[in-house]
């Protein structure tokens, strides 16, 4: 998945910017890196972040990471497996969703049925993105931080499902959202169909 992001978001060039300043090959923007850099303890200029591919791949790992701790805490799980706004809701669906139009975003996609689903300023909407990345692989994460917050969405997501043990926490799922979360649904804490295959 996270190669098909990249190629999707910049053709997989690291040093990648658009008009709009997003940058990379997962085209972060502003935002999102302050996200990450009050969540971590850290600071790094934009131009840092374009030139160094490492920082990039453990920022794509943080954000994997927090868009599945908010999918476990809004209680999206229940939703896996079914079909919304002709997307099938899937880790991997979500993740490119949020990835597009931040986690809030992706929720009120997923809560509305599908009626909620703006398009960016490349008219792309956020159903395009979930479907595009309904069925991706789970690729490997190098470094200890990323594997950490991959670890941890994970065991949140599958906490109490009895699919704990199936579920590869040193691998890691597809990028996620921009922005701030928002509250939504409860937990339902429901097994989630095809957790091995995670």
């Amino acid at each position: 998945f996270r190669e098909n992001l990249g190629q999707s978001e910049s053709s997989g060039n690291y040093a990648a910017k658009n008009s709009e300043g997003y940058t990379g090959k997962y085209q972060f923007g502003a935002a999102r890196l302050a996200d990450y850099m009050k969540a971590n303890g850290t600071q790094f200029s934009m131009a840092e972040f374009q030139s160094n591919p490492r920082l990039q791949e453990q920022v794509q790992a943080w954000h994997e990471g927090d868009i599945l701790d908010f999918v476990s805490e809004s209680g999206l799980d229940k939703f896996f497996g079914q079909t919304v706004g002709g997307v099938t809701i899937t880790p991997s669906s979500v993740l490119g969703m949020a990835h597009l139009g931040g986690k809030t975003g992706m929720k009120k996609f997923v809560e509305s049925g599908g009626s909620y689903d703006p398009a960016d300023s490349n008219g792309t909407r956020l159903s395009d993105y979930g479907k595009k990345f309904e069925s991706g692989s789970v690729p490997q994460v190098e470094d200890k931080a990323g594997q950490a917050a991959i670890a941890k969405g994970l065991a949140a997501l599958f906490a109490d499902s009895g699919s704990l043990n199936a579920t590869p926490l040193g691998n890691v799922p597809v990028p996620g959202g921009f922005g701030g979360g928002g509250q939504m649904s409860p937990l339902s804490r429901r097994g989630m169909p095809g957790a091995g295959a995670i």
